[in-house]
This record gives structure tokens, C-alpha cells and sequence, in this order.
């Protein structure tokens, strides 16, 4: 449970709490699908430095999660990246970190956003559901990897 009021903050992509993040992120990751050679084709997809836009969702001092964005088309943008820390899931702190981003690509005059995440991530997918997004036909790379569920969500333009 946070101690403070939940604050988001736009930050670079190389920003010490962004790695971190990232790190703690993969470790899960290498863990829910059983070691990290099984993610290696999904590695060149996420370097932190080709993101556009990066936030992170911070309690006092604390960085507890973070998410980004990396442009795709001219009309679409991706979003990466997206990570609670354990002791921190279940407040709503991931649905906050959407908001913020949704209303970003909407205010940038993006028409869609994607996602690609595990068909094995149960608590991902609810919360990308909750917040309006719907399974879509694999897309770029991600077409011949049965294991990624693919999503997106038509964003309303406030240009």
C-alpha cells in the first residue's frame, strides 16, 4: 500500500528509475513464462532508449511502476513497457499510468494505440480491457508469435 498520494512524471528514457524498472520488469517476465531464453526474439522490441515518451508512477520518492510510449505510424503509437512493482498491484496505479498516456497520444492527435503483451498474462489483459482496449489481429513482428495477444484502442482526437 502507498504511504503518499500517487504521482505520475514524464521522464527521459534513460532515467535511472526507468532502468530499474525495466530490469525488475524482465526478471518478472523471465519468471512468468519460465526463463529468459524464451524471450529473447522479444528483446530487440523494447530498448528503453527508442522510447518516445516514458512515465513513471511514483509514491513520495519511490518509483512503483512505470510505462511508455514509442511512436509506430503517424497515426499510431505503441505502448511498452508497462510495469507495477508486486507490492504495489491492486491500487490502481497501472489503470492511473493508461490514463495518463491515453489522454498524451489523444492530446498528440494519434488515432490508435497498440499494445503486444503475453496471451499468459491474465492481469495485464483485464486491466488493458478495463481501460478500453480490445484483442486485434497481430500485428508487424509480432504476427507469427502465437504467444502475443496483440490489442488496440481507438483514441478520440483533442488536436
Amino acid at each position: 500500500m502507498y504511504t503518499n498520494p500517487i504521482t505520475i512524471r514524464q521522464i527521459p528514457c534513460n532515467h535511472p528509475d526507468f532502468f530499474q524498472l525495466c530490469q525488475e520488469l524482465d526478471l518478472f517476465l523471465n519468471k512468468a513464462i519460465g526463463g529468459e531464453h524464451k524471450r529473447e526474439k522479444y528483446k530487440k522490441y523494447n530498448h528503453t532508449d527508442t522510447m518516445d515518451y516514458v512515465i513513471i508512477a511514483y509514491d513520495g520518492q519511490h518509483a512503483a511502476g512505470c510505462a511508455a510510449l514509442r511512436k509506430y505510424s503517424e497515426t499510431e503509437i505503441e505502448l511498452k513497457r508497462v510495469f507495477v512493482q508486486e507490492s504495489y498491484r491492486g491500487q490502481h496505479i497501472g489503470e492511473q499510468m493508461l490514463t495518463h498516456l491515453i489522454e498524451y497520444a489523444q492530446k498528440a492527435g494519434y488515432q490508435n494505440m497498440l499494445l503486444e503483451t503475453g496471451i499468459f498474462l491474465n492481469s495485464s489483459v483485464r486491466l488493458y480491457k478495463h481501460c478500453g482496449f480490445e484483442q486485434i489481429d497481430n500485428y508487424g513482428d509480432y504476427r507469427n508469435m502465437p504467444e502475443s495477444l496483440c490489442m488496440g484502442l481507438r483514441l478520440k482526437a483533442n488536436r
